[in-house]
C-alpha cells in the first residue's frame, strides 16, 4: 500500500506556531536521511516523516497513535513498549533497538533514539529518529562469528597464535603458548614482548620479525631452537593486519613446532647419506671384484699356458708312445681346456651382471657359426658315445651380432646337452626362421630337469643337484646364465622345456633376423690343438716372458716347429739380445708377455721401437702380445700400443705358430 503525504505535527500544547514554520519542519523532516517521528505527552504518535512511511509502506493514518506498534516484531514489542513507557515516565532520553517490518515483509533492525520536549517544566512530547542498522548488525554478527571461529580454531590447534599491536604488546595469545613456552595467556596479554618472562631465544627473533612486518607491511618469517637436548625446532610467521588507509595496526603471529619434521628431515638425510655410502661401497666392491677377477684370471691362465705348451711339446715328442701315455696327455689337455672355459664363464657372467660385457656386433650369417660350434663339440660327444643330429633350414639368413658371443651361446648349450646326456644318447640341433626371429633348438634325451628347478634354471651359480652330497656333474652353474644374458644383449631370449627327470630337455634360442640378409663368408673355427704345427723353419723369434714355465715351454714349442728362439725374462734382457746380435741373428718376430714386473710389455715394446729407430737398417719387426688379460679393451690397448696381434693365454699352440708364421711372412714380402 502506498503511503499518503505526511502531515505537519500539531503544535505543542500551549504554543502557537505559524503555518509556514510547520511547513518548513515537514519539508526538512521528509528530506532527512533517517526516519523521524513525533509523539505527544501521552505517548501517542502524532507525526511520521516520509522515510518512515516509505519504509513501512503504510499510510500516516495507520501509523498514528499506537498503530505503528503493529509493525514491531513479536519478540521485540514488549521490550520496545516498556522502554518507551519508562522514558516517558522519567522525562529522559532513550535509545532502543528493535525489529520493524518493512513494506516487503522483512523485519529490519532499527536504532531508535528519542528525546523529550519539555516546555516550562512540563512534557510537551517526544521527538525521535530511527536508523536502519540491519546491515551493520549483520556485519557485526559476522565479525563476532569470525572472531569466535578464530578463537575456537586458535584454542584447539597445537600452533601458538598471538596478536601484537604496534608497541609489540600482546593483544591475544592462545592456550598453546603454555604448552610450548610455559606461559599462560593471562600472563602475556597486555604485556609487551620480552616483559612476560618469555625465553630470550624466542623473544629476539620474534621482536625482529614483528618490527620488520610493521615497517615493510609484508609477511616475515623467523625460526629458533629451544633449550632442550636434543633441541626442538620452531618456525614462525608474522602477518600484518591492515587497518584503515593501509596502516598496519597489529600483526598476527603463528609459531609452529617443526621438531618432528626437522628430525624426519635429519633421518632422511642420514638415510640418504647411508645410501650414498652404500652405493659408493658397492661400486668400490664391484670395482675391487672386477680387478680381483682379472688378477685371478691372469694368475690362473699363466700356469695353464705352461701346462698346455709342455703338453703339446710332449705330444709331439711322444707321437709313437703307447696308448696310455697318449691318453694321459689328452686328459691333461681336456683338463686345461675345461679350466679355461670355467675362467672365461666366470669373468663373462660377472661382466654381464654388472653391465660391462661389450659386444662387437656386425651383420653375420647364423648357420656357419652354429655349424662351427657343433663341430667343435662333436669329438667330445663321440668320446662319450653320443650322436649329434643336425637339421639346418636357415640358408644364408643373417643376424646382427657378435660372432664370438653367438658361438659362445651355442657352445654352452651343446656342452650342457653333452654333459647331461648318458652314453648312447642323442643330441638334436636344428635351426630355422620363425617369423622375424631365428630359432635354434638344442634337444637331448638325457637326465632332464626337475619341474621345481625350472624357474631357477638360468640363475647364476644354481644347479639342480647342488644340494646333494654327491654332485653328478662338475661346473659352476654359469653356462646357462651366460646364455640367457648373451641372448638378451642380442635382442633375443632363450627358453627351456623338460618333462622331468630322465625325460631330456629342449632349449630354444631366439635371435632377431636382419631384414636385408645376404650371403656372407662363413666364420671359421679355431685351429685344432691336436693338428700338426706349421713349420717355422728359418724364422727367428724373441720370446719375452717373466715366468719361467711359460717362457721355456713356449720356447720348446716354437723350437719344435723349427723356429730359432731367443728367450728373455725381462725387457732389459730383450734389449741385450738385440744389441748383441748380428744382423743375420736379429729376431724377426717379437712375442712379448704384457704383465711383467718392473716393466710391462707396453714399456718393453716402446724401448724396442726406440732401439729400432736407431738401427733403421735392421727394420721394424712385428710384435705379438701374449697376455692372460682377456677383455676386449685389453686387445684394443695392445693394438693401439703398437702390437700387431693380441693372443690370450693359455694360447693354442697351433694358433701361436700360425700367427708367427703369418706376420714373419708379411715382413719378408
Amino acid at each position: 500500500m502506498t503511503a499518503g503525504p505526511a502531515q505537519a505535527p500539531a503544535p505543542p500544547r500551549g504554543a502557537r506556531a505559524r503555518g509556514s514554520a510547520a511547513e518548513h519542519f515537514r519539508l526538512m523532516a521528509d528530506c532527512a536521511p533517517v526516519m523521524i517521528w513525533v509523539a505527544g505527552p501521552d505517548g501517542r504518535s502524532v507525526y511520521f516523516n516520509r522515510p518512515w512511511l516509505d519504509f513501512t509502506g503504510r499510510a500516516l493514518e495507520e501509523e498514528l497513535g499506537h498503530g505503528w506498534r503493529d509493525g514491531l516484531h513479536p519478540e521485540d514489542a514488549p521490550r520496545c513498549v516498556a522502554a518507551y513507557a519508562e522514558a516517558f515516565g522519567a522525562l529522559a532520553p532513550f535509545e532502543v533497538e528493535y525489529r520493524l517490518r518493512r513494506h516487503d515483509g522483512e523485519y529490519r533492525w532499527l536504532l531508535d533514539k528519542g528525546v523529550p520536549l519539555v516546555t516550562a517544566g512540563a512534557l510537551s512530547g517526544f521527538v525521535g529518529s530511527c536508523l536502519d542498522i540491519t546491515d551493520r548488525m549483520r556485519a557485526e554478527q559476522q565479525a563476532r562469528k569470525r572472531e569466535q571461529d578464530f578463537k575456537t580454531l586458535a584454542e584447539n590447534i597445537p600452533d601458538v597464535i598471538a596478536r601484537l599491536d604496534r608497541d609489540l604488546r600482546y593483544l591475544y595469545v592462545n592456550r598453546a603458548a603454555e604448552h610450548a613456552f610455559g606461559r599462560r595467556p593471562d600472563e602475556l596479554i597486555g604485556r609487551r614482548c620480552g616483559e612476560a618472562g618469555m625465553p630470550p631465544h624466542v623473544v629476539a627473533p620474534l621482536r625482529e620479525a614483528a618490527r620488520r612486518a610493521f615497517e615493510t607491511r609484508e609477511e616475515q618469517r623467523f625460526s629458533f631452537e629451544d633449550g632442550r637436548d636434543p633441541p626442538g625446532h620452531f618456525a614462525g610467521r608474522v602477518i600484518p593486519e591492515s587497518g584503515g588507509e593501509g596502516r598496519v595496526d597489529a600483526v598476527l603471529v603463528i609459531v609452529y613446532d617443526e621438531t618432528a619434521r626437522a628430525r624426519e628431515d635429519e633421518r632422511r638425510a642420514e638415510l640418504l647419506e647411508r645410501e650414498r655410502n652404500a652405493r659408493a661401497h658397492a661400486e668400490s666392491a664391484t670395482l675391487a671384484r672386477d680387478q680381483f677377477l682379472a688378477i685371478v684370471s691372469h694368475e690362473l691362465r699363466s700356469p695353464l699356458n705352461g701346462i698346455k705348451s709342455w703338453t703339446h711339446v710332449l705330444e709331439n715328442l711322444l707321437r709313437d708312445a703307447e696308448p696310455s701315455v697318449r691318453r694321459a696327455l689328452a686328459g691333461i689337455m681336456i683338463g686345461v681346456d675345461h679350466q679355461v672355459r670355467l675362467i672365461d664363464d666366470l669373468l663373462d657372467v660377472t661382466r654381464a651382471l654388472s653391465g660391462n660385457l661389450g659386444l662387437a656386433k656386425q651383420p653375420m650369417p647364423l648357420l656357419p657359426v652354429l655349424a662351427d660350434a657343433v663341430e667343435s663339440l662333436r669329438a667330445m660327444a663321440l668320446e662319450k658315445g653320443l650322436r649329434i643330429v643336425t637339421d639346418y633350414a636357415m640358408g644364408d639368413r643373417e643376424i646382427h651380432g657378435d660372432p664370438d658371443r653367438v658361438r659362445q651361446i651355442f657352445v654352452n648349450l651343446l656342452t650342457n646337452a653333452v654333459k647331461f646326456t648318458p652314453a648312447d644318447g642323442t643330441v638334436w640341433v636344428s635351426a630355422r626362421p620363425e617369423g622375424a626371429m631365428a630359432r635354434v633348438e638344442v634337444r637331448d634325451n638325457g637326465s632332464g630337469i626337475p619341474p621345481e628347478f625350472l624357474p631357477y634354471l638360468f640363475d647364476p651359480f644354481r644347479q639342480a643337484d647342488q644340494g646333494s652330497a654327491s654332485r653328478g656333474q662338475e661346473g659352476l652353474g654359469l653356462g646357462l646364465a651366460l646364455v640367457q644374458r648373451l641372448a638378451e644383449l642380442h635382442g633375443g631370449y632363450v627358453t627351456c622345456e623338460s618333462e622331468g627327470l630322465d625325460r631330456g630337455a629342449t632349449f630354444r634360442v631366439y635371435l632377431p633376423l636382419r631384414r636385408d640378409s645376404g650371403t656372407r663368408r662363413a666364420v671359421g673355427g679355431q685351429p685344432s690343438a691336436a693338428a700338426a704345427l706349421p713349420s717355422l723353419s728359418g724364422i727367428r723369434v724373441l720370446l719375452i716372458d717373466d715366468q719361467r714355465e711359460a717362457r721355456e715351454s713356449l720356447g720348446a714349442l716354437l723350437s719344435q716347429a723349427g723356429a730359432a728362439v731367443n728367450l728373455a725374462a725381462s725387457g732389459q734382457e730383450a734389449l741385450a739380445h738385440l744389441a748383441l746380435g748380428e744382423r743375420h741373428e736379429t729376431p724377426e718376430v717379437v712375442v712379448c708377455d704384457i704383465a711383467m714386473p718392473d716393466e710391462d710389455g707396453y714399456a718393453t715394446l716402446k724401448r724396442i721401437r726406440r732401439w729400432e729407430s736407431g738401427h733403421a737398417a735392421r727394420g721394424r719387426r712385428p710384435a705379438i702380445a701374449l697376455s692372460a688379460f682377456t677383455q676386449r679393451e685389453d686387445r684394443i690397448r695392445a693394438l693401439s700400443e703398437g702390437f700387431q696381434m693380441h693372443l690370450t693365454k693359455p694360447v693354442a699352440p697351433a694358433e701361436l705358430v700360425t700367427v708367427i708364421a703369418s706376420v714373419a711372412r708379411g715382413m719378408r714380402m
